[in-house]
């Protein structure tokens, strides 16, 4: 068992702002932006009031400017940017469709923060729009994954590969829009006075340094997938793959830090010392009428992902697929439900999952990593096969 670094190294997050009233008009503003005062902070108390939905609007349009993954210079891509589904549209994403080719969505819009203290139920999207993100070219798009987007998958190290490079590349994608995003967050503060200038940019200055960190932590992993890819090289490559019985009422796709796994061991702390953070990436979707869960991770067999995967192995064949919603919901965003299973759950179930779907998020504390066995079971699915690696 190897104990990350992290677990006990100090905190390594910037020191606390402090507002200055006054400033030399050229001297670096106190917020930490590396803009002069003069251009930043002079005179902010008497700006008109920021609108906050502007917020929104420019990561609406920041995350509709596309790039490939796969080659960031443009070699052997097609001019065509497209709109990637990260889950399959023909198997996973159909197989829970319903009404009009519709599924659930836990991305929230501002307004639905806003009037749901920050724990918004899932609302309605098409299924040509859910799990879509402009990272790939159409050529990339259709030559690297084509092993995973037929009848079925066999569990073997190459699938995995490619359902964590996708993984990667989302999250890489959804990374770079948060930063980038990061400096009109900081106009939240215009016409407040100097105190709440304060406590608005540390909130947010701490918010960009880890979204800042967490971008170069997936920029490094992405560019270690993409040479595997390229090569066909899975030496390294780490994972587990698991077959349901039936269709579970969740599909996802995206990637995470485990900091505790679900029965509570602490696994690697972010925010706390520079050693490179492990990633885990986690791909929910349907081949043939079975639903399959397949992670993967590069790093030690043994390190924080190896460790999270025990626990989850600990649980009872019956109770995996419980497990595994409880954890899409408190480590991906991108997830996509069934609209009928969701307005069938208990009301305490729902309350509960609608609180791990911001875990970690903004002022959201992540809550332990537990798993509770539902009572009743979230969904109930026996595990007919798994495999590792």
């Amino acid at each position: 068992m190897l104990l990350h670094p992290s677990l006990t190294s100090p905190y390594t997050g910037p020191p606390p702002l402090k507002a200055v009233a006054k400033m030399k008009p050229n001297e670096p503003c106190w917020c930490g932006q590396g803009m002069k005062w003069k251009k930043c902070h002079k005179g902010r108390e008497d700006e008109e009031p920021f609108n906050v939905f502007n917020v929104e609007d420019d990561a609406r349009k920041r995350g509709r400017k596309g790039y490939c993954s796969h080659s960031l210079e443009g070699q052997g891509c097609s001019d065509k940017i497209i709109s990637s589904h990260t889950v399959q549209r023909a198997g996973g994403l159909a197989a829970i469709a319903e009404g009009k080719s519709r599924v659930l969505t836990v991305k929230p819009n501002l307004r639905s923060l806003m009037d749901h203290d920050g724990h918004p139920p899932p609302t309605q999207v098409g299924m040509g729009k859910a799990s879509v993100f402009p990272g790939f070219c159409e050529a990339h798009d259709d030559t690297l994954f084509k092993a995973i987007e037929g009848d079925d998958v066999e569990f073997t190290a190459d699938e995995a590969l490619l359902f964590a490079y996708r993984a990667i590349a989302y999250e890489r994608f959804t990374k770079a829009v948060q930063v980038a995003n990061a400096r009109i967050q900081r106009m939240m503060d215009c016409g407040q006075p100097l105190a709440m200038q304060e406590a608005i940019q540390q909130h947010f200055h701490l918010l960009e340094v880890g979204a800042r960190r967490g971008l170069a932590e997936t920029e490094r992993q992405l560019g270690d997938f993409r040479i595997r890819v390229e090569g066909q090289d899975t030496a390294g490559l780490h994972y587990r793959a698991y077959r349901f019985d039936r269709v579970l009422p969740v599909v996802g796709c995206g990637g995470f830090m485990p900091e505790i796994a679900i029965d509570g061991t602490h696994l690697q702390r972010l925010g706390r010392g520079t050693a490179a953070l492990e990633h885990l990436t986690l791909t929910i979707t349907s081949y043939s009428g079975k639903s399959v869960a397949i992670f993967a991770w590069i790093g030690p067999q043994r390190g924080p992902s190896g460790r999270y995967l025990d626990a989850f192995d600990s649980i009872d064949s019956d109770a995996k697929a419980d497990a595994l919603i409880q954890i899409a919901f408190e480590q991906l965003e991108n997830i996509f439900l069934r609209k009928s299973w969701w307005e069938e759950l208990p009301d305490e179930q729902r309350e509960d999952l609608t609180q791990r779907i911001q875990s970690g998020i903004g002022l959201n504390m992540r809550s332990p990593g537990y798993y509770a066995r539902g009572e009743p079971l979230l969904f109930e699915a026996d595990t007919v096969e798994s495999r590792g690696g």
